[in-house]
């Protein structure tokens, strides 16, 4: 008996085990879900020529040659 209660296999120490395995599979969940949203960017990034431009004109301020780009600053 004393073991099932202060042992190295006790009932405590099985409950804390499954807590920790049930948060480390949250975070695994977690981490999958944004593996498969970068995934997608990137398939997002090779295949679709839009967004690139889009990208390239948003964030790093591109533009086509010869087209005029005004930056209204507040």
């Amino acid at each position: 008996m004393f073991h099932v209660m202060f042992g190295k296999n006790s009932i405590p120490e099985q409950r804390r085990i499954a807590r920790e395995i049930e948060l480390y599979q949250k975070q695994i969940d977690s981490l999958s879900k944004v593996i498969e949203q970068r995934n997608e960017l990137i398939q997002k990034l090779k295949t679709d020529s839009l967004y690139k431009e889009e990208i390239l004109r948003t964030r790093y301020g591109m533009s086509r040659e010869g087209e005029k780009v005004f930056q209204l600053v507040k």
